[in-house]
């Protein structure tokens, strides 16, 4: 975990779940996480469809530039990583096995952000998980984008093992995930740039006659 949002939400799902396999939804207590909540959301499992954003913080909206409420979770990514994601997202739950996805942030101009996602299972009735509850920041050290951020795609994914003792520790290796299509650009294409005020402009390498 290399996020202050990530770090602090697992120590607390680990201290709210206790000796059972995932905390409830109710023992979730938003003043306990003020210092995180702009970086925290919350999912719910969806018939037929990745899970749905329940909630989402401030900070997480205004980086993609929309309200998140009610939205896939898969919609934070590329098209072609859309049905990989829901099953992570899926499997959290079925398991009750916390994960965390390191993802590369492309925004309008095209820059990337490196950043992390954790992914911690809840249940609102009974130990049947329901709910994910995570936390989304870029790593330390990223410079701040200069336009929203229109879709994600994957480095690795990491599971953790909760009832290590060791638990900060206790991550199984982590997986690299096929690379998204997204992140191939034609040659030429993109490759000149100029900076006007704020602006960027992208060359399109178009041929003239």
């Amino acid at each position: 975990m290399q996020t202050k949002a990530a770090t602090t939400l697992y120590d607390y799902w680990t201290r709210q779940r206790g000796r059972q396999a995932l905390p409830l939804r109710s023992a979730i207590e938003p003043a306990d996480i003020a210092g995180i909540l702009p970086d925290v959301f919350i999912l719910e499992h969806a018939e037929a469809q990745a899970p749905l954003f329940r909630l989402a913080g401030t900070r997480i909206c205004a980086q993609f530039a929309r309200e998140l409420k009610g939205t896939g979770f898969d919609r934070l990514f590329a098209p072609d990583l859309r049905d990989r994601v829901g099953r992570i997202a899926e499997n959290v739950m079925a398991q009750t096995a916390p994960a965390i996805l390191n993802i590369q942030l492309v925004d309008g101009a095209l820059d990337t952000t490196q950043a992390e996602i954790m992914l911690l299972p809840l249940a609102t009735q009974g130990r049947t998980a329901d709910r994910i509850i995570g936390a989304f920041a870029p790593l330390p050290g990223q410079r701040q984008p200069l336009s929203a951020f229109r879709y994600a795609t994957i480095d690795t994914l990491t599971v953790i093992d909760p009832d290590r003792t060791d638990t900060l520790a206790a991550p199984r290796p982590s997986i690299p995930v096929p690379t998204s299509i997204m992140t191939m650009r034609p040659a030429g294409i993109g490759q000149a740039m100029s900076r006007v005020m704020h602006l960027r402009i992208f060359e399109g390498g178009r041929k003239t006659e």
